[in-house]
């Protein structure tokens, strides 16, 4: 009967390359699953956000050219004023919404 005797530099290699083609099977799958699955759904994310951000873009500017920016402006300082310091108390005559 005929035995096969390895030695541990055999061994070595063995593992080394069993490490390689599991690793390379790990960066196969994961770049399936980000091309077909997480990519695309990804895209849409993107898209919508850029559509809700266009749309917006386009109210302010309508709003900039009826003349209600003043009242626009004075809504956008406000609310960069809370989203910097924090919520400030109202002052009296504040009108309040």
């Amino acid at each position: 009967m005929n035995t096969v005797t390895l030695s541990s530099y055999d061994l070595a290699l063995l593992l080394t390359g069993c490490a390689l083609l599991s690793a390379l099977i790990t960066l196969v799958v994961v770049g399936l699953v980000v091309k077909f699955w997480l990519g695309p759904r990804l895209e849409r994310h993107i898209d919508a956000r850029f559509e809700a951000g266009a749309d917006r873009l386009t109210e302010r500017f309508v709003a900039v050219l009826t003349g209600k920016s003043r009242d626009l402006i004075r809504d956008r300082a406000r609310d960069l004023a809370r989203f910097v310091g924090g919520r400030r108390p109202r002052e009296e005559g504040e009108d309040r919404e």
